[in-house]
């Protein structure tokens, strides 16, 4: 594995100087570092909010909907149909890898180098042990442990499709490159954007993408940019929240500290709820955690294109412990739905604060965070499972 880069950004406001660190990921798939697993406490006496979502049968009934999951969050194209998405959910990735060859249609390439990187990815991804072991512990949260292990049985049966398909299928790495390059002189700004993450020193091609709207090149440009023009860099990272719910949730983080002006913990919150609300993990951990000790930098996904660090001000959102509960309840029921794919670290991570919140609430506030939980998930639970993949 390449080692992460860490960037520091330094964003003047008046007298106030911002200091947020992003560690940035590789932009090729490679096997990251399982993130810590936080222990559970004991349940409290809050009971586990009703959820509006029908919870998925046992073991291999969940499978499929983990495996729609992993395809949402790594596959971005036009091409994928919802034909190619059921074939590709089935484990058929070899005809489906052999049509887009052939296609020239917008976003075959791209599409075609999204599965060669899935593929690549599936030996090295997380599997979850570090997240098993601690959760399997006596004397754990009941309720995240009979999740976590339903999960882990509908991961196994996930990877195992994903994987067979995978064996199936070969993947001309040249030949990919060719149809991007193919792509990009066509104007496809897929294949721009999926060159510009190829050649990491391409800043030529990375504009290109983000001119052309792509959000995950808008963000890697804004990060670029974030210690020597934070205004562009801000205008850049505010294009790509309009269209993926990590980049609002780094806008969120950005605006608390300051993002080249001077903090602002209201349109920080919005936005950091608006991207909880569409399933960002980050978000979500930032929700939970507030000023209570919670580490939001485990809530980053394994493939993430950067792990921010948490925001030196988490207390400025003003969130009650009730409104945290919420969040952390919401994150827990898209966990134990299979809507963060292959990642049982995040799972168990997400399961866990909702235990360790639950534990620490009053009497009076257990209640409340039962009603507030539920009255969040009938709002915005919907609307972040169709955004995850996972409906």
């Amino acid at each position: 594995m390449r080692p992460a880069a860490v960037i520091a950004i330094a964003l003047a406001a008046g007298a106030a100087v911002l200091t947020a660190l992003l560690l940035e990921r590789p932009a090729t798939p490679e096997s990251p570092p399982s993130p810590a697993v936080r222990p559970v406490l004991p349940a409290a006496s809050v009971a586990p909010p009703p959820a509006a979502h029908a919870a998925p049968a046992e073991g291999s009934a969940l499978a499929p909907r983990v495996v729609r999951a992993v395809l949402h969050e790594r596959l971005h194209s036009p091409a994928l149909s919802p034909e190619r998405l059921e074939a590709l959910a089935a484990g058929r990735i070899a005809p489906v890898a052999a049509a887009l060859r052939a296609a020239r249609e917008p976003g075959a390439a791209a599409l075609l180098a999204d599965l060669a990187a899935l593929c690549e990815s599936l030996p090295d991804s997380a599997d979850g042990a570090a997240a098993r072991d601690a959760l399997g512990v006596a004397g754990r949260d009941a309720l995240a442990v009979a999740s976590l292990e339903r999960l882990a049985g509908a991961v196994h049966a996930a990877r195992a499709t994903l994987e067979a398909g995978c064996a199936a299928t070969s993947f001309d790495a040249a030949g990919i490159r060719s149809a991007l390059e193919a792509g990009a002189r066509a104007g496809d700004p897929h294949s721009v954007e999926r060159l510009a993450f190829l050649s990491r020193g391409d800043a030529g091609r990375l504009a290109s993408a983000a001119l052309l709207g792509m959000p995950r090149a808008q963000l890697r440009l804004a990060l670029d940019q974030l210690p020597g023009q934070p205004a562009a860099a801000r205008s850049w990272l505010e294009a790509a929240a309009k269209q993926d719910p990590e980049a609002e949730a780094l806008l969120g983080a950005c605006l608390l500290g300051g993002c080249g002006a001077g903090p602002d913990p209201a349109a920080a919150r919005a936005a950091l709820e608006s991207a909880a609300g569409h399933g960002a993990p980050v978000a979500l951990g930032w929700l939970a955690a507030g000023a209570g000790g919670e580490d939001p930098s485990r809530w980053s996904p394994a493939g993430a294109l950067v792990t921010p660090l948490p925001p030196a001000h988490p207390e400025a959102l003003g969130l009650t412990p009730v409104e945290r509960y919420a969040w952390a309840a919401l994150a827990a029921g898209l966990a134990a739905d299979g809507c963060f794919g292959l990642d049982l670290d995040l799972a168990a991570g997400a399961l866990a604060a909702r235990a360790r919140l639950e534990r620490a609430l009053s009497p009076a506030e257990a209640a409340e965070g039962t009603a507030a939980a539920a009255a969040l998930e009938s709002r915005t639970g919907a609307s972040a499972r169709q955004s995850r993949g996972c409906p």
